[in-house]
């Protein structure tokens, strides 16, 4: 009446299958998850499977639906976070730096077992640390699972115990003579408590430390058969492929269960050790940031020091967190370092100072040396541009102020400076005291024709002896100059170089004349005007018994009559 194998029935249900299972669909959803649960389980991974695909084939509708909450969610894991670590962070302290965890470190030692089994036994009653669940038939592993997900287990510990629980699967699950089957529930180890529970084609294994309960068995079984219920067809054609399993994990949670001991003051311990490390991390990291923001403040007012006259900076940078490494060109007239550093309120103890010297042309440091060099003339003064010296000096200091202004650095024009003076004992030179200057300058200009500076064979460098020479002669010629202006005279000074007759006339005529520079170059530098000193090379002097005496240098002194303008 029903047909064959119920095919009138079955196809009757076919038909309306559909309007049959949605009419009860949520009912039974409901009923089968109050029953046992398996309904989160079965679905936990295959929502996961469609999240995974959501995000990585629609990831903008996907992230439009986060974003209203993602503020919310990013909040509150931040908050998770930071109670875990110090959590964390506390559980580390009070185990590690603390008498507790010193003494538990020497127990363990003494013990022969590793430090964090020792601390899960005096932490935990007992702890499920590892689940695996091995095909009965092949003794392959299809998946495990630890209590800490975050740290991965020894490798030759995992490869020891599945060696070993497989040989206890194969040995251990042989029928007897009579048929039964032989049971192996518990094995104990040095650190772990096995337990195994055996289904059809898989076992289920856990490792337990502590004082294991009866419920922890019982929960292995209610797992166990949950899997076989679950992924009974990959189960039956298992060829080696351990991937249907990967799912599993659901379930296998469920067996990673421990229980704390109770505290003897029945007060959760407060993490205050970790609260004062942090406290001490957060104050040395201000510390820190506080010194390098003070360092880089000096870095950037020490900048203004370019704006400094006769100061040039080279180098300005941090030096670790307390110092900075200063380097710069300083004009031996500018401002002192040290005392600008003090003016800018910046300690002198957090610069590293690296100073050279240089002469700067500035019109600030020149008119400085102008002041230095007029303190000693206490009638002049500066006036306020700068440009002339303003006073009333005897004709002795003007001539030596005349000088010592061609040898002040930056000053270009010692005539225009000291036009303005006044000379305090001007005569007229009368006819007596003309024939007294005539007679001075022509005194001068025998001392300077007389002299003669020697050379080595070969070389334009003035000998010790020779710069002697040059500098009597410079002064002479500075004297001769003034003495020239009383007479309304121009004096010219020819240098004359001379050579021997060692080797060829053309190399003679140019070594001739470079010692004739030299010489110039050298009263150049001693103040005497450059429009008054006229450098020539004769070549050889061709005098058989003159010997070193022809490798000279000559003078000649030329006078003629200052014309009106410049009387």
């Amino acid at each position: 009446m029903f047909g064959e194998e119920n095919q009138h029935i079955t196809g009757a249900i076919r038909q309306d299958a559909r309007q049959i299972v949605s009419d009860v669909f949520s009912e039974a959803l409901k009923d089968r998850q109050d029953r046992d649960g398996s309904v989160k389980k079965v679905m936990t991974p295959l929502v996961d499977k469609s999240v995974e695909y959501s995000v990585a084939n629609r990831k903008e509708q996907f992230v439009g639906y986060l974003y209203p909450i993602v503020g919310s969610v990013v909040r509150k894991s931040v908050t998770a976070f930071l109670t875990e670590f110090i959590e964390r962070t506390n559980q580390l302290l009070e185990n590690s730096l603390t008498i507790k965890g010193l003494t538990w470190r020497v127990k363990a030692r003494q013990a022969g077992v590793p430090y964090a089994n020792y601390v899960a036994s005096q932490t935990f009653n007992y702890r499920v640390e590892q689940v695996f669940l091995i095909h009965r038939e092949t003794g392959l592993l299809l998946n495990s699972l630890a209590y800490n997900q975050q740290s991965s287990a020894d490798a030759d510990l995992i490869s020891s115990m599945l060696t070993a629980i497989n040989d206890f699967v194969s040995d251990s699950f042989k029928p007897n003579a009579d048929g039964n089957e032989q049971g192996l529930d518990i094995v104990k180890t040095d650190d772990f408590t096995l337990v195994l529970k055996a289904g059809p084609r898989a076992v289920l294994v856990a490792a337990v430390t502590g004082n294991m309960p009866q419920r922890v068995a019982d929960q292995l079984q209610l797992t166990i058969e949950e899997i076989h219920t679950l992924y009974e067809g990959p189960l039956a054609d298992f060829n080696g492929d351990t991937s249907a399993f990967a799912d599993c994990d659901q379930q296998l949670t469920d067996c990673l269960v421990s229980e704390l001991k109770d505290q003897a003051t029945g007060k959760k311990s407060k993490p205050w050790m970790a609260w004062c490390i942090l406290i001490l991390l957060a104050c040395g990291t201000s510390f820190y940031a506080y010194k390098l923001w003070l360092v880089q403040g000096y870095i950037n007012q020490i900048q203004a020091l370019n704006q400094e006259p006769g100061i040039m900076l080279i180098r300005a940078q941090r030096d670790g967190i307390q110092e900075v490494k200063l380097d710069i060109l300083r004009d031996p007239d500018a401002q002192p370092i040290n005392t600008w550093l003090e003016a800018h309120e910046i300690p002198a103890e957090a610069i590293s100072l690296t100073e050279k010297r240089f002469l700067s042309l500035e019109s600030q440091i020149i008119h400085a040396r102008l002041r230095d060099l007029l303190s000693n003339y206490p009638g002049i003064a500066l006036t306020s541009d700068g440009n002339t010296l303003t006073g009333e000096l005897t004709q002795q200091q003007h001539h030596a102020l005349s000088a010592d202004l061609a040898q002040l650095p930056g000053v270009t024009d010692p005539k225009t400076l000291l036009a303005p003076i006044q000379i305090s004992d001007k005569q007229t030179l009368e006819l007596g005291a003309k024939d007294s200057a005539m007679t001075l300058i022509k005194l001068k200009i025998s001392l300077i024709n007389s002299t003669s500076l020697e050379f080595a064979s070969n070389s334009t460098q003035l000998s010790p002896q020779a710069e002697q020479s040059l500098a009597s002669l410079a002064s002479h010629a500075k004297a001769l100059l003034s003495l020239a202006g009383q007479a309304q005279l121009d004096v010219s000074f020819i240098i004359i170089g001379a050579s021997d007759a060692k080797g060829s006339q053309s190399y003679n005529e140019v070594l001739s004349i470079k010692r004739a520079q030299t010489v110039r170059d050298t009263l150049q530098e001693y103040g005497l005007p450059s429009d008054k000193l006229n450098a020539i090379g004769i070549g050889i002097i061709d005098v058989p018994d003159a010997g070193n005496g022809a490798r000279k240098v000559l003078f000649n002194v030329i006078t003629t009559q200052a014309s009106r303008s410049n009387g």
